[in-house]
């Protein structure tokens, strides 16, 4: 008894910040609304002070919570999470609900069907899921069982199970049509079972613990049935309906994945099913790219790998031409703002690289980059090649012409090739080209990762101190380094950048950037306290890396903005805005603890609670910070 009673009062000490330290917030969240829900039903405890309860979820699951040596919890639950889940928090809170009206929990029976299924639970996690299925003489005892039966009572056996398990009588008549010869009829009927799951979407919200996950597991069963059978060509057909409709399920789907991950699981049956079917080979990579060029969200991975397998060349090779005459046949790209056309002639010009590559045709491959790269503007994967056949000459030929040709309507790619070059610039040594190049780049998007490009390159040239100064300068007023007399390094012949038309200097943001990176803190409140004057400057200043910037050097300032930061979440009346809140109300008073001035953090702390006493969920998250738990001792 006194062990009980010591372990459930280590849950009443219990504070906010213990539970999502536990848990995590988001958990705790959802559990407090299942709590809040009345979701936790015949709430009990264990001899040795556990807390055991139904919480009703998707399913109703059977959850107990002990408290480690530390105090923190610790909860099993049968749900699919099993360990530390939203049904723990929900037993925790609603246990410390009842000690805040002091309503007695009493005592779980010794064969209380919760703890059995949890104790089935700790066994499966040892042995298996299924004891029986995993036990060594399973299967001899599963044999002599059956043995012992006549025919008589095996059919009767399977009419009862039948009966018992629907999917069972299912599988039973499906595989009486693949043994009768009637697979069309199956095929049928499964094409249109697929098209009846891929026709709801999946999704889920987590906080609510809702949600729909499209179940293609019978599916699979059913064409490793077809597929052991011998009907390997019926799997494939079934196979191009689940992609089809698969993609648009998961296209349309918001569950985090969770839909594609049903479909992908039937993937490797029907790249089994494409190894056997009396498809030729060149046929059958025809099959499995088709299918992986339809698809845009990794569902058909597993097929990708195939592609990647040996095959033989022969079949590449006829895969190659057949590729190379649906190029010709596409509408050429070129001229056209169209994103998706393009990214779709890139697909398939990229497989067509891969099969001249396993085919053994080499040779063939940069002229089709060539040719791509004027359609598409992939001038990119032309340079690369270039560079790896060790035409520099060529590969700076292009990107020159892909520069001045992507510039405006494709900058990201203009800026990829430029990256490219200063990697040619890279292996050949030539420090200041790649110096000058750093510097452009930073003219063209200022950052402290672009600055720090620059002082390395710079430095292997011995003009750093004069660079960062014309750097510095820029960022202040405006002014274009390489336009200064006594610029150290070479023209890059690419086209230089110009400030963008909205930019107003000076550019605070980027020089508390870099005062941040290095370590000058009186720079950074110099410059931060530019930002109520030169608002347009601001260019997404995080207050509270400029508070850890300055708070040894100026502690006062970093504890002021740290709190106005908190003040600002919290007026946006969210519990999630409140617990970030809390994050920068800790660092200020950690500052404060450091400096003796828990009086002021006390008075401070108790102004917040009278200004906003309305929010009980700041309240709350205030009491963590305090050390308070959720709920006072029994009385």
């Amino acid at each position: 008894m006194p062990k009980k009673k010591k372990q459930m009062s280590q849950f009443e000490d219990l504070t906010w910040d213990d539970l999502n330290e536990w848990a995590g917030s988001k958990i705790v969240a959802r559990g407090r609304s299942y709590q809040q829900q009345g979701r936790v039903s015949d709430l009990a405890h264990t001899e040795d002070g556990a807390l055991v309860a139904w919480v009703a979820g998707s399913e109703r699951y059977a959850t107990q919570v002990d408290a480690d040596y530390d105090g923190m919890p610790a909860s099993i639950c049968t749900c699919p999470y099993e360990l530390n889940c939203k049904h723990g928090v929900a037993v925790v809170l609603e246990y410390l609900e009842r000690v805040k009206h002091n309503r007695r929990v009493p005592q779980a029976g010794r064969g209380d069907e919760r703890l059995e299924l949890l104790a089935d639970e700790d066994r499966d996690d040892e042995i298996g899921h299924n004891e029986i299925a995993s036990s060594p003489n399973a299967g001899k005892e599963i044999d002599a069982f059956l043995k012992g039966k006549t025919k008589a009572q095996l059919i009767e056996l399977v009419h009862e199970l039948a009966e018992q398990y629907p999917e069972i009588a299912q599988d039973l008549a499906d595989r009486r049509q693949i043994i009768s010869g009637d697979t069309q009829a199956l095929v049928t009927r499964l094409r249109r079972e697929i098209r009846d799951i891929g026709a709801e979407p999946g999704w889920q919200n987590y906080w609510q613990g809702a949600g729909h996950t499209p179940d293609y597991s019978g599916i699979r069963t059913k064409l490793e049935v077809l597929l052991k059978e011998g009907h390997a060509n019926e799997v494939l057909i079934l196979g191009q309906e689940l992609v089809t409709t698969g993609t648009r399920q998961v296209e349309e789907s918001q569950d985090e994945g969770e839909t594609a991950g049903e479909i992908a699981g039937c993937m490797p049956v029907i790249v089994e099913a494409l190894d056997r079917s009396s498809l030729d080979g060149t046929d059958k990579l025809s099959w499995a790219l088709d299918a992986v060029l339809e698809d845009e969200f990794d569902v058909c991975e597993t097929l990708v790998e195939y592609l990647w397998r040996g095959h033989p060349k022969s079949s590449w090779r006829a895969l190659a031409d057949r590729l190379l005459a649906r190029l010709d046949d596409l509408k050429s790209a070129e001229g056209a703002d169209d994103f998706s056309r393009n990214y779709a002639r890139d697909r398939l010009s990229g497989w067509a690289i891969h099969a001249l590559e396993r085919a053994g045709r080499e040779d063939e491959i940069i002229s089709l980059c060539e040719a791509e790269a004027t359609k598409t503007g992939s001038y990119g994967r032309l340079v690369e090649r270039l560079v790896a056949a060790g035409r520099y000459e060529d590969a700076e030929r292009w990107i020159r012409e892909g520069s001045r040709a992507t510039k405006d309507r494709w900058p990201g790619i203009a800026a990829g090739l430029r990256s490219q070059l200063r990697g040619i610039r890279v292996l050949e040594k030539d420090w200041p080209a790649v110096a000058a190049m750093q510097a452009e780049d930073f003219v063209r998007r200022p950052s402290r990762q672009a600055f720090t490009d620059c002082r390395e390159a710079s430095s292997k040239v011995n003009a750093w101190p004069t660079v960062r100064q014309y750097l510095v300068d820029y960022l202040e007023k405006g002014e274009l380094p390489w336009e200064r007399k006594d610029w150290p390094l070479p023209e890059t012949r690419l086209d230089a950048p110009t400030p963008g038309q909205t930019d107003r200097f000076p550019l605070v943001g980027d020089l508390i950037g870099i005062a941040i990176l290095e370590k000058k803190p009186e720079q950074v409140l110099r410059w931060y306290d530019r930002l109520s004057e030169e608002r347009f400057g601001w260019r997404g200043v995080d207050d509270d890396e400029v508070a850890t910037a300055v708070h040894t050097h100026a502690p006062e300032r970093a504890v002021a903005i740290w709190q106005k930061k908190a003040e600002r979440l919290i007026a946006q009346v969210k519990p999630s805005a409140y617990q970030e809140a809390a994050t920068y109300l800790r660092k200020a008073g950690g500052v404060m603890a450091r400096r003796k001035e828990k009086e002021q953090w006390d008075t401070y702390l108790r102004d917040l609670r009278e200004t906003h006493v309305r929010k009980r969920r700041l309240m709350e998250i205030l009491d963590g910070l305090e050390g308070k738990p959720i709920v006072g001792k029994r009385r």
